[in-house]
């Protein structure tokens, strides 16, 4: 008997859609290898960038913990600012001020201000030697410069990982492009200091645009959609620490509606064990068949229905109106063309016919705006064939019945949901098919 299957795990342990996986990490190997290189790199800083639920932050921290490296970390939201970022970092570090020496003499206490001097929490000890008594203040409230901050994450051998970089304030990532350039040059002393920034797609281009010089001294690492077989190697990694096989059309069906999205893979097999009633290792191989496959899709859009709201309404959000070229007016558009994979061509076609006045000079640049984290990320773009599709047949089917209501909380809205996002998901079989054969799906009835 192998040591996994000697070896008991549970459930949550084994799938994990809300935090990074341990034991089913699977090797992404050209991936690896670029990271492997920017890790081992001296003076290399490094930009993961991809989008949301792609595993960024599970290959970087499964690397960081291979190498026995250690951090700080410092995870952005938006709005954050340069000095709210570096103080976050600072805080970790834990630094304190000497500011003052207390002169004991006679039972009376007297004060004179030393020369300062920034020392480590890890250094200091309470002392109180003779007739002297040193004063210490948390270095966080003072000013403190990126070559200061370098010297001290160096001097403690550590790297500083910065997730979702793409939430700083424009007008502050040209300071984080210079603060990145100092921890270059501090690396002469420091061998391993390092930032590693985790950010959506382009947040490479982002950084390289305000400073030319760091084109090569940086790692830009683009972690892509995992493809099926990657998506598949998550579930058979699963399937062999639970002692447990699904069977073919439910592992196809969760690979195809993964949409190239581990975190969703994830999900989709911890419901169907947990309605199986797997919850930790099977001491006999049990199958998992289809028969529960309609109820955990239907806990999966429940569980879910609040977060396509969110993104829903954050990608239409009006900032600028605009005419005929509104977020919601395209996404109509979009919907109108039905098409798996749209041009910018064929879009602005497709409204010319309604329009014979539109001119669409702008429509790439608003487009474009939909693959990126403003606006949900809620397309993608095909660089192969320079063209765009919706991120996953859920979020599409939801974007459908949201421009035929204003209100998505009503009992119709969710039967119209339920049924448009069946129809999504034959067309999402019908394309997985054409792309890697007859594979069994079962009868699809999902929902």
């Amino acid at each position: 008997m192998s040591k996994d299957k000697q070896k008991i795990y549970k459930l949550e342990q084994v799938f994990t859609p809300s935090k990074p996986a341990d034991i089913t990490f699977v090797e992404r190997n050209e991936i690896n290898r670029r990271l492997d290189r920017a890790l081992k790199t001296s003076g290399k800083q490094i930009i993961l960038y991809g989008f949301s639920g792609v595993g960024k932050t599970t290959l970087l921290f499964k690397k960081l913990h291979e190498f026995k490296i250690s951090y700080i970390k410092t995870s952005c939201i938006n709005g954050m600012t340069i000095q709210d970022i570096v103080i976050d970092a600072f805080s970790q570090l834990d630094i304190y001020y000497s500011i003052q020496k207390d002169n004991v003499e006679s039972n009376s206490v007297g004060g004179n201000l030393e020369a300062s001097f920034w020392v480590l929490k890890a250094g200091i000890k309470a002392e109180s030697k003779g007739d002297s008594k040193v004063s210490q203040k948390r270095a966080v409230d003072l000013p403190i410069t990126p070559q200061n901050l370098a010297k001290f994450i160096g001097s403690k051998n550590l790297v500083w990982v910065i997730e979702d970089f793409h939430k700083i304030e424009e007008s502050h990532k040209k300071q984080m492009a210079q603060i990145m350039k100092v921890f270059m040059d501090a690396s002469t002393e420091y061998s391993d200091l390092k930032i590693i920034a985790l950010g959506a797609v382009n947040s490479a281009r982002e950084v390289v645009q305000y400073d030319s010089e760091m084109k090569s001294r940086i790692s830009e690492i683009e972690v892509p959609l995992m493809s099926h077989d990657t998506l598949k190697r998550i579930i058979e990694t699963g399937e062999r620490l639970l002692n447990i096989k699904f069977s073919d059309n439910v592992t196809n069906r969760i690979v195809t509606y993964s949409s190239g999205l581990p975190a969703v893979t994830h999900q989709l097999c911890l419901l169907m064990c947990e309605l199986n009633d797997v919850f930790k290792t099977q001491n006999i191989k049990i199958k998992i068949q289809g028969q529960k496959f309609d109820e955990a899709m239907k806990e999966y859009v429940e569980e879910n229905s609040d977060s396509f709201r969110a993104i829903y309404e954050q990608a239409t959000k009006v900032i600028h109106t605009r005419k005929n070229e509104n977020p919601l007016d395209i996404l109509g558009f979009i919907i109108t063309l039905g098409k798996e994979n749209f041009s910018i061509s064929e879009l602005k076609e497709s409204i010319q016919k309604g329009n014979v006045n539109y001119k669409g000079n702008n429509l790439k640049k608003y487009i474009d705006e939909f693959t990126q984290p403003d606006r949900s990320e809620l397309l993608r773009f095909n660089s192969n064939h320079n063209t765009y599709y919706f991120s996953n047949p859920f979020i599409k089917a939801y974007v459908q019945c949201s421009l035929k209501t204003d209100n998505p909380k009503t009992s119709n809205f969710d039967i119209d949901f339920k049924n448009v996002l069946k129809e999504e998901l034959i067309l999402a079989q019908k394309v997985f098919k054409d792309d890697f054969g007859d594979f069994d799906f079962g009868d699809f009835e999902d929902l």
